[in-house]
């Protein structure tokens, strides 16, 4: 894919991004946010841009990792859920 095509698919993955979080209606505005992770996803894997590539590897190397064998009750009561044993 060429840069000027790559380039016009994140400009409007983030025009669609931003219109659907300022979307007044719940269900356009969702729908808006689906087509831009899926324009997104085009640019990343059909693009084969290594800089986007390498960014998204590094953003999913640092998102925190899950706690194995940390049982439910154990966590914080300092949020607002409500958690539910079964």
């Amino acid at each position: 894919m060429t840069l000027w095509a790559t380039l016009m698919l994140l400009g409007l993955m983030t025009y669609l991004w931003l219109a659907g979080r300022s979307n007044p209606d719940d269900v356009i505005g969702l729908l808006e946010q689906i087509l831009a992770i899926t324009l997104g996803l085009v640019v990343l894997f059909i693009g084969r841009s290594l800089l986007l590539e390498v960014l998204v590897l590094v953003f999913a190397l640092r998102l925190p990792a899950a706690r194995r064998n940390h049982p439910v009750a154990a966590r914080s009561k300092a949020g607002k859920d409500m958690l539910m044993p079964f």
